[in-house]
């Protein structure tokens, strides 16, 4: 008698993989942590909620995000960089939550269009910032030595440097669990990524394309 096959359940992927976890059935130990994110954005970012299946993911991403805004970059050298690290990793998540946040600083919105797409950014120092910082993150830190002497020309010291060195690292591990998960851009983020994804539109028909 032949015995019928058996098929392996399939492998859960993606968001699959996380679609149980809410603000409401994350671990104990998650919940100060949510609640905290809730008093900054007015809500629980989504992927704040994916990093709450290991509580102290999400505590540790908490401490370094803030150390990071310590560092001698000004908030919308911040908020480039990790833009700028976002689109090299091509992490929409990220990039549209950074882009909210620049143009909450007031920061020029075709600085913030540039960072977000590539496209020209007009103060020569925040351009220069732009292109280390997408440099650094592609490369993974092997930049050439022209590179850190145009960046360190345009006006940055040695701090930048390590600042730049320290946002790669921070933003490429949620840029990288976004993707695992395939993490939801938030409501109220969505709006910036289609402001940019419209800049992009608006430059590839510019060239022709």
């Amino acid at each position: 008698m032949t015995r019928p096959e058996t098929q392996s359940p399939r492998p859960l992927t993606g968001k699959a993989l996380f679609d149980d976890l809410t603000e409401d059935t994350a671990p104990a130990a998650a919940q100060p942590l949510l609640a905290k994110a809730r008093e900054v954005f007015g809500f629980v970012p989504n992927l704040a909620i994916t990093m709450a299946a290991v509580p102290a993911a999400l505590e540790g991403y908490f401490h370094v995000l803030q150390a990071f805004g310590e560092t001698p970059l000004s908030p919308i050298e911040q908020q480039i960089v990790l833009m700028s690290v976002s689109r090299a990793n091509q992490a929409d998540y990220s990039l549209a939550i950074h882009a909210a946040l620049a143009a909450k600083l007031s920061a020029d919105a075709d600085t913030v269009r540039g960072a977000g797409t590539g496209g020209a950014i007009g103060d020569p120092k925040l351009a220069a910032l732009r292109r280390f910082s997408e440099a650094l993150t592609v490369s993974r830190g092997q930049v050439s030595a022209s590179e850190v002497e145009s960046f360190l020309a345009a006006g940055y010291d040695r701090a930048a440097l390590v600042a730049v060195a320290f946002g790669v690292a921070v933003k490429t591990f949620a840029n990288t669990l976004a993707h695992l998960a395939k993490t939801p851009v938030d409501a109220a983020f969505a709006p910036a990524l289609a402001s940019l994804r419209q800049g992009t539109e608006s430059r590839v028909q510019a060239l022709g394309g």
